[in-house]
Parts: structure tokens; sequence; C-alpha cells
């Protein structure tokens, strides 16, 4: 930092009158020699001063190449250069105070109004039942959203929400922090209001971000962390301007703001560690060119070590957290340093893959591809022209020819291009399934972060135009003509960017607000309760799936819903840790060995499981079974009863009649409200994915009646076949192209239709019957061909079902 010259020269002046009151009491020869050192101390002063200052220049033209403030275009205020009392460079004036009151105000509101009333689906189930039990999160762990989540849901005393609302809601106050975020990075970089609430408005409701940050997950966190380090970096640098242009007193030197940055960036990955991707180029850029000439000394390195360990502490929380506090639904041994280490690298998932199982086949090409088209969904055709004229202002200046490679500018667009290279070629989520293309797109908030600051940036381009315009009118030849213009231009100018920046941000929030309100989107509510409702009394209930796991268990540990009952995840129970951490939670429940693992040592499989545990209490299973786990099934078959189905014994099946247990529960099927509006709930959302579960459990119960009863001639199998038809086609009102439903609908009419022809009974009304079974034999069938394409390779009656239909 250097010092103000007028100061350093009251201070020579100073010296000067000290050694001329002493040269008074002293010969002439003695005030010749001190004249003549004066002088060269004078000039050894000066020259240190220039030097001094010719430094200070330098780094400060160097600050502003940073921000592509060399290209003399972008205006900055009289007043920035002069006011000795900003102690804080300009961000926080009186306006920008009211824009980060206004922006936090309107966001949190907004968000408030259409946020899940209640659990949302994917693993918002789980992080909130971590979060408010203060337990482990799955790997990573997520400690910094489980602190927060646990205090917001306790310390909010409000009875009339729920635990989950309370979790969401805190998601929401912190993508309103975001929107600061970028709001202030785009302003402190260019000065204007607009184009920097225009940025964090388009931002924070687009449909993704929208979507994700009125749930309770970790993504509105990250979001601020991507923004925040944007802000950090523009900050840095224009303080590291304005620092050498006037004497400083302001407490945010840029060596504290590089101290801040270590910490955020630290902290940030305590959240969620996709956010390395864009720590690693922004550090990059802070040592090793922003910074070079400040930040590598002993001192200030060991500072920069010292606030990142400080904010990387939260992890310290899933070491203790174990010890003192253990709960149901708590993930992995990290209270030993081995599994502490092997939680925080995701080892059980793969340290550097998202996905855990067979990997999708799309290519690195394609995934970008989908990126730019989906941003079309998130900003429109004007916004990402606007983003993409801002990108080409990060790499080429304002004047568009300025290219300065260390510009912090160029940073950015190597973050950019670094997360869409690097991570969509690391996810290995099998896309061209459409829930596993939803979970992937959520990873896009990311680069939309700077998507988002890019169109404030091009706005403000597109005005520089205009003023480069007005000044060439200003110089025409004509004296009132180029007033007259320059004038009017002016007029446009003044009014066209507050225009144009709410006509966007009223169609953004327009646009999305109806298809982002959840507010009455009581689906998994409603889901979770029919799976634990119908359960009776001392149940066990086994899961596999991420919906049928983390609602209910959401339900049932946050909500206190069916506390009677033990709800046990298949996954979980898999891993080496659960019996060390969970098993001992589990007071009612005999656990055979020492993890469910058929083919290793110690190991148990569900027959063993089930073979200790069936004569105590019902066993129901919610989803699928743990692929690889055949075991259960010569001793074991499931009786389908709604959302769950029994587990019984075979020894047992003379006591129960599957035509009467089918029909009393498919009476009873959950009749909630059906989010089944495609436009709002595509087929890669949760709550689509939530009716095909539905679907998939009536399926299940026509597929245990077909098995049964396809091959019998009896009156209950007949009755039986009218009811499989009942159930499928109540399966297709959930999800109309269920490839199953419609094969099997056919199947059932057409052995309706033969028992009939077979009864040789050639009255008018048995005619008509099996007419009508024809008919819609043909319809389901004809359906099934057109719909469903991709299963003509595998299902071997397409063929025979195709000459079906040309009979017919």
């Amino acid at each position: 930092m250097s010092s103000s010259p007028t100061l350093l020269n009251s201070s020579r002046n100073r010296k000067h009158n000290k050694n001329d009151n002493s040269n008074n009491n002293s010969n002439n020869n003695i005030i010749n020699g001190n004249n003549v050192n004066r002088n060269v101390n004078s000039n050894k002063n000066d020259n240190k001063n220039n030097n001094s200052n010719n430094v200070s220049s330098t780094t400060m033209n160097m600050a502003k190449d940073f921000l592509n403030w060399n290209d003399g275009i972008i205006e900055r205020e009289d007043t920035q250069l002069q006011q000795q009392k900003d102690r804080c460079f300009k961000v926080l004036k009186k306006s920008t105070i009211a824009c980060i009151v206004i922006l936090f105000i309107t966001c949190t509101i907004i968000y408030s109004m259409t946020q899940y009333p209640s659990v949302s689906g994917g693993d918002a189930g789980e992080l909130i039942v971590v979060a408010h039990q203060f337990g482990v999160a799955h790997p990573p762990g997520y400690p910094l959203f489980t602190f927060l989540g646990y205090l917001f849901s306790h310390i909010i005393p409000s009875n009339t929400v729920s635990v989950a609302w309370k979790i969401s809601f805190m998601s929401s106050m912190i993508g309103s922090i975001a929107s600061i975020f970028i709001y202030l990075t785009v302003y402190l970089w260019v000065n204007n209001h607009w184009c920097g609430l225009l940025s964090a408005y388009m931002f924070t409701f687009s449909p993704l971000i929208w979507m994700y940050q009125i749930q309770g997950e970790v993504f509105s966190m990250n979001n601020m962390f991507v923004a925040m380090l944007m802000f950090l970096g523009v900050w840095y640098t224009r303080v590291r301007i304005f620092e050498n242009e006037r004497y400083n007193t302001a407490f945010w030197t840029s060596e504290r703001i590089a101290y801040l940055s270590a910490f955020s960036c630290a902290f940030g990955l305590t959240n969620q560690h996709t956010l390395v991707l864009m720590v690693i180029p922004f550090a990059f850029w802070l040592m090793f060119i922003s910074g070079r000439d400040q930040l590598w000394n002993i001192k200030i390195l060991s500072n920069l070590v010292f606030y990142t360990l400080v904010g990387l502490s939260p992890y310290l929380l899933i070491l203790v957290t174990p010890k003192l506090n253990k709960v149901k639904y708590s993930w992995g041994n990290t209270s030993t340093l081995r599994g502490f280490i092997k939680h925080f690298l995701r080892e059980e998932y793969g340290t550097l893959q998202l996905y855990g199982g067979d990997g999708g086949v799309i290519s690195l090409f394609t995934k970008i591809s989908i990126y730019f088209e989906n941003l079309t969904i998130q900003f429109g055709y004007i916004g990402l022209a606007l983003s993409l004229i801002g990108l080409l202002n990060l790499l080429l200046g304002y004047n568009m020819r300025t290219f300065k490679w260390k510009s912090f500018g160029t940073m950015i667009i190597f973050s950019f291009l670094f997360y869409i290279t690097f991570f969509f070629n690391l996810c290995n989520l099998p896309i061209e399934k459409p829930l596993y293309r939803g979970v992937f797109l959520r990873f896009f908030m990311q680069p939309n972060v700077i998507m988002a600051i890019a169109m404030g940036l091009g706005i403000k381009s597109i005005f520089e135009f205009l003023n480069k315009f007005e000044r060439k009118s200003g110089n025409g030849s004509t004296t009132i003509t180029a007033s007259t213009t320059t004038m009017l231009i002016s007029k446009i100018k003044k009014y066209l960017l507050p225009i144009m920046v709410i006509g966007l941000i009223s169609n953004q929030i327009g646009a999305n607000f109806n298809l982002q309100d959840q507010s009455d989107n009581y689906s998994f509510y409603d889901y979770g309760h029919s799976v634990l409702d119908s359960l009776p009394r001392n149940t066990l209930l086994l899961v596999g799936g991420d919906l049928v796991t983390n609602v209910p268990m959401y339900l049932h540990l946050c909500e206190k819903v069916r506390p009677d009952i033990d709800i046990l995840s298949l996954e979980i129970m898999s891993w080496e840790w659960f019996k060390i951490t969970q098993s001992p939670l589990f007071h009612r429940v005999k656990f055979p060995g020492n993890v469910y693992h058929p083919y290793i040592p110690d190991g148990y499989s569900l027959k063993d499981f089930l073979d200790v545990n069936i004569n105590d209490r019902p066993i129901y299973i919610g989803g699928d079974f743990k692929s690889g786990d055949s075991s259960f099934q010569n001793d074991y078959y499931t009786i389908s009863k709604g959302l769950t189905s029994q587990i019984i014994p075979k020894k047992d099946s003379h006591k129960f009649n599957t035509y009467k247990i089918i029909k009393t529960t498919f009476s009873t099927f959950p009749s909630f409200h059906i989010p089944n509006n495609t436009e709002k709930y595509p087929n890669d959302s949760w709550e689509y994915f939530m009716m095909e579960e539905m679907a998939v459990s009536l399926e299940r119960s026509a597929e245990t009646l077909l098995k049964e009863y396809l091959s019998q001639q009896t009156t209950e199998s007949f009755k039986a076949l009218e009811l499989s038809v009942e159930i499928l086609e109540r399966a297709i009102t959930y999800v109309n192209n269920k490839c199953w439903s419609l094969k099997h609908l056919g199947i059932c009419f057409d052995h309706l239709r033969y028992r009939i022809v077979q009864d040789n009974d050639n009255n008018v009304a048995s005619q008509n019957k099996a007419a009508n079974y024809s008919k819609q034999l043909l319809h389901y069938w004809k359906k099934y061909i057109n719909q469903c394409k991709q299963e003509q390779k595998t299902d071997q009656d397409w063929e025979t079902i195709k000459k079906v239909i040309q009979l017919i």
C-alpha cells in the first residue's frame, strides 16, 4: 500500500524546518556542509518517492488491465478518487445498499411464496433429516449445510410450518444472498446498478435456479459461493486500483481481501465439492497473476494457509458428531480418521466420478450441446445473446480488440470452459435416462453464474457503443444537427436501459412463476404418508431407491409419523460401517452378520436377514430389492399392497388369497392430488418419477395376479384378469406411455376374449363383450407398437403382437 504524496511532502517539510533551526546555531562551514548533505538526501528521497510512485503507477495499470479498464471506455464516477472518507471503496454507498436491500427482500419473498410446503424429491429428504438431527449426510458429508440446517430447523419457533419448509426457507435466503453477490460483481465492474440488477434477477428467477433454491438442497449455497468468488475477484482488483491512487484508510485492503478469498474458497468446499472446479482457476489467478507481486512472502503465505484451514474447519463436525450424537440415517463411520478420509474423498461412490453405477455413453460434445441448448430455457434468446456479447467483453474488453490474458475476465472464461469440459467429462451419469438427465442439469447452475454476470457486462457494452456513437455525433460538421443528435441519444440512453432491464426481469419472473410455484405441492408429503399409513403396526419396512427411502424417512424421523415402525435402507445396510454406527439404534431388528453382503466373509444375505426376523413382525419392501441378491426367492415371495409389498414365506402361502388381498388394497390405493402436468413436471423431474413409481406399484400388483391366475380357468381367475385390467388402466392414468402396462392390458383383453369365445356362449351380451375386448386389445396394442419402439429389440412378443393387430 503506497503512502500519500501529500503526507510524504508534509513529513519532508517538517524535517527541513528542524534542520534549519539547528543550522542557525552553527558556523558557516557546518551550514554549508549540512546544506550539501541535505541536498543529497533530498535528491535521494525524491528519487525514492518517484520510484515508489512509478511502482504504484505500474501496479495500478496492471490492476486496471485485470478489469479491462485500460481501454479508455469505462466511465468511473468523478468522486471515486477524491473521497478520502470512503472506507470500503464504494462497495457500500447508499444507492448500493438500497439495491442490496431490494434484491434480498424481493427474492426472498418470491422464493418463500413458491417454495415447497414440505419435503420434496431427490436428496432433499435425506439432507433435511440429517440436518434436523445433526447427523452426517452421504459423502462428502456437507457439514456446512448440515450445521446451518440444524440451526434453522430449531431456531425458527413456528409450529405451523414443517421442518422441511424451515430448511427450504434457509435455501431461499441463501439464494437471495447469491443474487446480491452477482449484482455487486457486475456493479463494481461497470459502475452501473441496472446492469447488476439485470444479472442478479435473470439468474435468480431462471427456471433451474428457482427450482433448486426453494427446497432443502445444497445447490443454493453452492451458487452463493460461486458468486462470492466472482465478487471477491473484482473487489480485490478494484481495491488494488484505488489503494494506489489515493491515501487508503480502508480496513479492507487487497491483502485482507486475499485472506477472505482463501477462507471463502475453503469454506465453500465444506458445502459441496464441485466448487473446486471454480476454486482452482480463481486461486491460480489470485496467486500467480493478480497477486504475484504482493502475496508471495512468508508472512502472507502463512496467513493464507491459516485462513484456508479455518475455512475447512466445519469438516471437524463430521469427525465429532458421530461420537456425540448417534442418530438414525446418519452416514459413515466418520469418527475414525480412515472413515473420515473415505467419506471426504467419496470413495464409496468413486472419488472422481459422480455416479457409482453403470455410466452413460453420451459424449462430451453432446453434453456441452445440451448445456447451451438449456441456456435458452434459462435466460431466453435475448438474455443468451447478451451473455454471449458479455463473454466477448470478458475476453476482449469493451472495445472488442484489447485481449489481455491476465485479466479477470479471461480467468472467468477459463473457469467456465474448465468446468463444462472437466466436470462434464467426469459426469458419468446415464443421462439418456430422463431422471438422470434431470440430475445432470442441476450441475449447470455453477457456469450459469458466469453467464448471468456476462449478461450484465453485455448490456453495458451495448450502451457503451451508444456512448461512442454519441461522441461521434457531437463532432459532426453541423453544430445544430450534432447537438440535436447528441441530445436525442442522451435521452434514449437515460430511459432505454432501465426500460430494457425492467422488461427483461418482469418477463423472466412472469414466464416462470407459475411453473416454479410449488406452494401447494404436497405430492411428496402425501406419497410418504401413503407409504407409511398403509402399514400394519410394528412393521419393519425395507426400502430401496431414493424416493421411497428419503420421503418416508423424513416423515418418520422429522415429523414423527408412525413411530411404531422401523425403516431400514437396503443400500445403507450394505456398507461395512452400518454394523458399527447404525445397527445398535435398531433395537428390535436382528442382524445375522456384520454387513449385508452375501459374498464376503461375515456377510449375510437377504434370506438370512428375513429368516431371523420374519417371525417377530410383518416385513414389507418399498421400492426395489438390492440387485445381485436373489437368495430369498426360493423361500419368500411378495404380495403387492399399494405402494409397498409384503414379504411372505412360501410355506405360508396357503394362508393368503392373492386376489382378495390385492382387490382390497387396490380399493384403498392412494388418491391424492397427482402432479401430472408435464409442462410443469417434465419426465426428468422427481414429480414425474413419483408418478412412474406409483404406476410401477400398480404394475407389480397386476404382475402378481397374472403370474398366479393367467394359466388358470376358474371363475376367480376371470375376476383376477378383470381386476388386472382395472389396475393397469389406473397405472396409465399416471404415466400414459407405460410400455409394460400397455402390453399386458392387451394380454389381459386377449385372454378375456378367448375365454368368452371358448365358453361357446353365443348370446348377444357375450358377443358384444367379446367384441369390446377385441376393440380394447387392438387399442392398447396399437399404442404399444406406436409408443414403445424401444422395446422392439428386447421384446420377444413384438412380432406376434403386430400380427395379431393385422389379423384383427
